[in-house]
């Protein structure tokens, strides 16, 4: 069993975005479970839209769970499964600093701009607390949102290695096919219609599931 957790202190980073992907592409392989821990519940609507709207698809069991619960009932629902995706964050919260206890490898999804550079600061807090208590965590930074007519994704990078951190090497740039994607409860292969965008989805998860 594997366990991933997407998490970030900054809304609009594509974090849901990116989980329900992975959760998505996981569950076409193996059973899986997606948290949703996060108070806004994004990844619990998508999951409604995805039974109301995709009929047959491969589709991870979707819960939500709050707080603390994130550990204490999300630990003993996962041995159910292969693997486990958990949505959290928006801001430091229990229910975060819960999800990188739970978690063996944790996905950030960063913007490529001055402002998530300096949130990114505050989230790394959270997981050298975490770490304390679970010092096998693995952290990886997966640069989202990127616009490729801009040098923002190079600048950002120079950041990110010179604070030493791991950066996973696809990117994801901002796309219209993953927005209509979320709000259709699919992916965008399911929809279908930006090879580019599945092209990065798909060697997103080659690298994390490696």
């Amino acid at each position: 069993m594997t366990i991933f957790a997407c998490v970030n202190t900054k809304g609009g980073v594509g974090k849901t975005t990116t989980a329900v992907h992975l959760a998505v592409m996981l569950a076409r392989q193996q059973r899986s479970l997606l948290i949703d821990g996060d108070p806004q519940a994004s990844a619990a609507s998508w999951a409604a839209w995805r039974r109301e709207r995709i009929d047959g698809a491969p589709s991870p069991t979707t819960v939500c769970l709050s707080g603390k619960a994130i550990i204490t009932e999300g630990k003993p629902l996962a041995q159910g499964y292969v693997h486990v995706v958990v949505d959290a964050g928006g801001r430091d919260s229990v229910g975060l600093r819960s999800a990188l206890l739970l978690a063996e490898y944790a996905i950030i999804p960063v913007g490529a701009s001055q402002l998530d550079a300096a949130a990114l600061t505050d989230v790394m807090t959270v997981v050298d607390l975490a770490r304390d208590y679970n010092p096998n965590l693995d952290v990886r930074i997966l640069l989202t949102r990127v616009d490729p007519r801009t040098k923002d994704a190079a600048d950002m990078l120079v950041f990110l290695k010179s604070q030493n951190l791991v950066v996973l090497n696809t990117m994801i740039c901002e796309r219209v096919a993953f927005r209509r994607a979320i709000g259709e409860g699919a992916t965008v292969h399911e929809i279908g219609k930006d090879h580019l965008a599945i092209s990065e989805v798909e060697a997103f998860f080659q690298e994390v599931v490696a």
